[in-house]
C-alpha cells in the first residue's frame, strides 16, 4: 500500500497553487538526490577522460531548479514546455559541451521534470534504471571505437604537391582518418591540412609526428587529444 501511494502523484490537483512545505521540502531533496546519482555516474565514467567541472555541478543543479519550477508553475502543459524550453537552450548556447555530457544533461532535467510533477518515486526509480543502463552501454563500450579521436592539423608549404604525401603515414600509425579541410595560410604561402583520426593502441605520438616532418619540409604540425576540442572543430569545418 505504501509502495502504491509512493508512486502516485504527492499533489492532489493539476495546477500546484497550494503547496504545502513538506511538499516542497520532498520534491526539493529528491531532485537533489537524483542529481548527485547521475553526476556520480558522470565524475565515475568520466574520470579518465577531460573532466568538466562545471558539468559535474550543473547535473545537480538542474534538477533540483527544474522541479521546483515544475512544482510552483503547475503541470501538462508547463512541464512540456519547461523540459523541451530548457533542453533547446541548453543545446544551442554549449557549443563545447560533447554529446554524452548532453545526454547526463538531458536525463537530470527529466529526473528534475518528474519529481517537478509530484511523481518522486517515478523520478528515483528513473533515475536509477537510466544511471544503470548508462554504466552498462559505458563498461561494454557501446558504439565506442579502439582509440578516442584526434584532431591532426599539417601545415605545408605552397609548393608541395601534398595530394597523397601523408596517407601512408597516416595508414601506418592510425585505424582510420578523414580529412577534413584545406586551406591557405600565411596569404598563401602555406596550406594547412586538418585530419580527424582514430589511433591505434600502440600508435607513439613523437614517431606519428616525426614521420610527418620529412614529409611536410619540418614544418609545424599540431596533434590535438582533447575529446571535447576535437568534437567541435569536427563540428565547424563539416
Amino acid at each position: 500500500m505504501l509502495l502504491a501511494n509512493g508512486l502516485l502523484s504527492v499533489f492532489d490537483a493539476d495546477i500546484a497553487m497550494n503547496v504545502s512545505p513538506m511538499s516542497f521540502l520532498l520534491i526539493l531533496l529528491s531532485s537533489i538526490l537524483c542529481g548527485l546519482v547521475i553526476s556520480g555516474a558522470y565524475v565515475f565514467h568520466k574520470r579518465n577522460d577531460v573532466l568538466q567541472g562545471g558539468m559535474a555541478i550543473v547535473m545537480v543543479i538542474v534538477p533540483a531548479a527544474a522541479g521546483i519550477v515544475i512544482m510552483l508553475v503547475g503541470r501538462n502543459i508547463a512541464a512540456a514546455l519547461g523540459l523541451s524550453g530548457i533542453f533547446v537552450l541548453v543545446r544551442f548556447r554549449s557549443a563545447a559541451v560533447e554529446s554524452k555530457d548532453l545526454g547526463y544533461l538531458f536525463v537530470s532535467i527529466c529526473s528534475g521534470v518528474l519529481n517537478g510533477c509530484g511523481y518522486v518515486a517515478y523520478a528515483i526509480i528513473f533515475t536509477g534504471i537510466l544511471v544503470l543502463l548508462i554504466s552498462v552501454l559505458e563498461f561494454a563500450g557501446w558504439g565506442q571505437t579502439s582509440g578516442k579521436p584526434m584532431l591532426l592539423k599539417i601545415w605545408v608549404p605552397e609548393s608541395l604537391d601534398f595530394q597523397g604525401v601523408f596517407e601512408p603515414v597516416l595508414r601506418q600509425h592510425t585505424e582510420e582518418y578523414t580529412l577534413l579541410m584545406v586551406r591557405t595560410t600565411d596569404f598563401g604561402s602555406n596550406c594547412e591540412l586538418r585530419y580527424r583520426l582514430i589511433p591505434k593502441k600502440d600508435m607513439k605520438q613523437k614517431q606519428l609526428l616525426d614521420d610527418i616532418r620529412t614529409r611536410n619540409g619540418n614544418m609545424n604540425v599540431v596533434l590535438i587529444i582533447a575529446p571535447q576540442i576535437v568534437e567541435r572543430n569536427s563540428k565547424q569545418v563539416l
